[in-house]
């Protein structure tokens, strides 16, 4: 089964990565929270169900691990969407797990993202 949505790319780290796979489609590139989840690749192809998803972590020169790919800890399934659901937001957390989340509108910062978020906040 071959599933067809416009992709977007959220990252909850604390660096940039790239070359960010599911299953065996390229989702892109992301900068470091909050800036991320502005892009879109229009028509990306993706196989149903278990999902393996990898990034390589990036940052300025010197940054430890750059360059060092990560694998998800998780595999999440991948169903066919819903009617009128054309968006498929990849989440990547900081520990290393990911949420696949379709939407019919143009996605936004998962729950759980937010909540990290506001973890991160000071006082």
């Amino acid at each position: 089964m071959t599933i067809v949505a416009e992709a977007v790319l959220f990252s909850y780290l604390d660096r940039p990565i790239f070359d960010v796979v599911v299953g065996d489609t390229d989702v892109g590139v992301s900068g470091v929270y909050p800036n991320t989840g502005g892009g879109t690749i229009s028509g990306a192809r993706f196989s149903g169900g278990a999902q393996a998803v990898r990034w390589t972590l990036d940052g300025l020169q010197g940054t430890p691990r750059n360059g060092e790919v990560v694998h998800a800890q998780n595999h999440p399934e991948l169903a066919p969407p819903t009617a009128g659901e054309h968006y498929l937001s990849v989440h990547i957390y900081p520990d290393n797990t990911v949420e696949l989340i379709y939407s019919k509108n143009y996605p936004q910062f998962s729950p759980r993202g937010l909540q990290l978020a506001a973890s991160r906040q000071p006082g």
